[in-house]
C-alpha cells in the first residue's frame, strides 16, 4: 500500500476552509467572568453612594453642633484639651522619687547610714555620702547596687578611714528608665 501525500495534504487543506471557532466553554465564561464583575462594580459604587451619604449627614450634624456651640465655650473647651495634653505629658515624663528611694533603701546595708543624698537626673548620676562601720559593710553594699536592674555602673569614691568607722561616696550611674 502505498501513502499519497498529495491526497494528505489535499485533506489538510479542505480542514482549513471551515475556519477557526472558539471553544463553547471559553465563551460562556467569558461572559460570565464579565457579568460577575460588572455586578460587583454598580453594586460596590452603590454601597459606597449609600455610605457617603450617612457620612455627609453626620458632617451635616457635625456642623450644625459646632455652631450651635457658643464661642466662649469653644475657648473654654480648648483651652482645657491643651491642659489635659500638658498634664498627660507631665505624667509620662515624671520622677517617680518614692520608687527608686525605695529600691536603694531596700539594697543598702543595714550598718549604713546615709549622711547626703544628690541625684543628677539629666546625667543619670545617683550620689551618696554616708558612713559605716568598716570597709566590708561598704562592699557588701556596692554589690547589692551593682545588681539593681536599672543600675549600670558603681562608683566608690571617696573612702576615708576614721577612728571607728570609714566614711564613703557611693555614685550609681543609671539609664534613665530607672528615675522613671
Amino acid at each position: 500500500m502505498a501513502f499519497d501525500f498529495g491526497k494528505q495534504n489535499e485533506d489538510w487543506n479542505s480542514q482549513s476552509n471551515y475556519g477557526t471557532t472558539w471553544p463553547k466553554g471559553l465563551l460562556v465564561f467569558a461572559f460570565v467572568f464579565l457579568f460577575l464583575v460588572l455586578g460587583l462594580k454598580f453594586g460596590f459604587d452603590f454601597l459606597n453612594a449609600r455610605e457617603q451619604k450617612i457620612i455627609d449627614n453626620y458632617d451635616t450634624k457635625i456642623e450644625t453642633a459646632k455652631n450651635n456651640f457658643p464661642v466662649e465655650n469653644q475657648k473654654t473647651v480648648l483651652t482645657f484639651a491643651k491642659m489635659v495634653r500638658n498634664l498627660k505629658t507631665l505624667l509620662e515624663n515624671r520622677i517617680k522619687t518614692s520608687e527608686f528611694l525605695t529600691t536603694i533603701a531596700n539594697n543598702t546595708h543595714k550598718e549604713i547610714y546615709f549622711v547626703q543624698f544628690n541625684t543628677n537626673i539629666k546625667e543619670n548620676l545617683i550620689e551618696i555620702t554616708g558612713i559605716a562601720k568598716n570597709l566590708s559593710i561598704v562592699t557588701q553594699t556596692v554589690s547589692a547596687f551593682e545588681k539593681i536592674q536599672g543600675v549600670e555602673r558603681v562608683e566608690v569614691k571617696n573612702t576615708r578611714n576614721t577612728s571607728d568607722s570609714i566614711t564613703f561616696t557611693i555614685n550609681l550611674i543609671v539609664n534613665s528608665s530607672f528615675f522613671k
